[in-house]
C-alpha cells in the first residue's frame, strides 16, 4: 500500500546567494512594503492578539493566540510583536509561527515521512513532539562530542544513519561550526537532507564568530550557552564545501498559515 499525505505548499522564496537575495528585494520591495503595513496594522493595546487562519501542520482551521505583554511598543503605546515567536495555534501542540513553518517545512519540502529517520540536534524544541510523531524513528542528539584526533568532533551516530536532520535555534551556539555541518554530512545517508534555524543576519555576507572563547586542551567547547556566531549568508558556501549538493536560504510569509515577519528564514542543504 502507498502512504497518500496531502501537504499544504510551503509559501517561500529560496535564495543560494546573498547577491540573489538582495536581487529579490530591489525587484519585490513594493510587496515587502505592504506585507510590513500590515503587520504594523495589527499592533494592538490589547493583553491579546487573535487570528483566524490555518494550520499547514494540521491542514485545518485554527485560531492564533498572541500574548502581548513582552512586545515591542510603538509610540502611540500600541504593541508588535517579534513575530516568529507569536501566533500560537489551537492545535494539540500550540505551535508558534516558526515552530510550526518548521514541521510543515520539514513535511512539504525535506520529504519528512512516516519512514524517515530523523535527527533531532540540539536542546528539546517546541516542534519535537510534532516531527516525532511524523518520522519513523527518532534520535535526539543535544550536541558534539570531543572525536578521539585532537580538535575534532563528532555526532554520536553511525554513518548514513538518519534521512533527515533538523535543528531549532542551536547551531549559532556550536562553536565548531563547520565540524558540526561535515558531521550532519557523515550520518546523513544519500539524498538526506539537513534543516535548520539560527538567527539569521540577512544583511550580512559574512558570519561574525566570537574568537575569545575558552579552550580546553586546546579545544573549543562543543556547545556554549550564548550565541558565538552571527549567521551571514556565508553560511551556504559552507554548508557546501561540507559536501551538500544543495544548499539555500527559504524566506516564508504567509497571512493565512500565520507566518508573519518580514525575513523568516530556515536553511536547507541536501545531499
Amino acid at each position: 500500500m502507498t502512504e497518500t499525505r496531502l501537504h499544504a505548499r510551503f509559501p517561500a522564496t529560496s535564495f543560494i546567494s546573498q547577491a540573489e537575495f538582495a536581487e529579490y528585494c530591489r525587484e519585490a520591495q513594493p510587496r515587502l512594503d505592504t506585507r510590513y503595513l500590515h503587520e504594523t496594522s495589527l499592533a494592538t493595546r490589547e493583553e491579546t492578539l487573535v487570528r483566524l487562519g490555518t494550520c499547514a501542520p494540521c491542514l485545518r482551521r485554527a485560531v492564533f493566540t498572541s500574548h502581548t505583554g513582552r512586545w515591542e511598543q510603538l509610540a502611540d503605546r500600541r504593541r508588535i510583536p517579534e513575530w516568529s515567536d507569536a501566533l500560537a495555534c489551537d492545535c494539540e501542540d500550540q505551535l508558534t509561527n516558526r515552530s510550526r513553518a518548521l514541521v510543515h517545512f520539514a513535511q512539504s519540502v525535506a520529504g519528512l515521512r512516516a519512514w524517515t529517520r530523523l535527527l533531532l540536534f540540539g536542546p528539546p524544541a517546541a516542534s519535537d513532539r510534532r516531527l516525532t510523531s511524523l518520522a519513523g524513528s527518532v534520535a535526539a542528539i543535544p550536541s558534539l562530542l570531543p572525536g578521539k584526533a585532537m580538535g575534532s568532533y563528532r555526532l554520536d551516530a553511525e554513518d548514513a544513519a538518519f534521512q533527515l536532520a533538523v535543528s531549532v535555534e542551536a547551531l549559532h551556539r556550536v562553536p565548531p561550526l563547520r565540524e558540526a555541518f561535515a558531521e550532519f554530512r557523515r550520518v546523513l545517508s544519500p539524498g538526506g537532507s539537513l534543516v535548520f534555524t539560527v538567527p539569521f543576519r540577512y544583511r550580512a555576507v559574512r558570519t561574525l564568530s566570537r574568537d575569545d572563547l575558552p579552550r580546553t586542551d586546546g579545544r573549543l567547547p562543543a556547545a556554549y550557552r550564548d550565541a558565538v556566531h552571527e549567521i551571514g549568508w556565508d553560511v551556504l558556501d559552507m554548508l557546501r564545501a561540507s559536501g551538500f549538493r544543495h544548499a539555500a536560504a527559504h524566506n516564508y510569509w504567509s497571512n493565512e498559515l500565520g507566518y508573519l515577519g518580514s525575513f523568516n528564514i530556515i536553511i536547507h542543504a541536501a545531499l
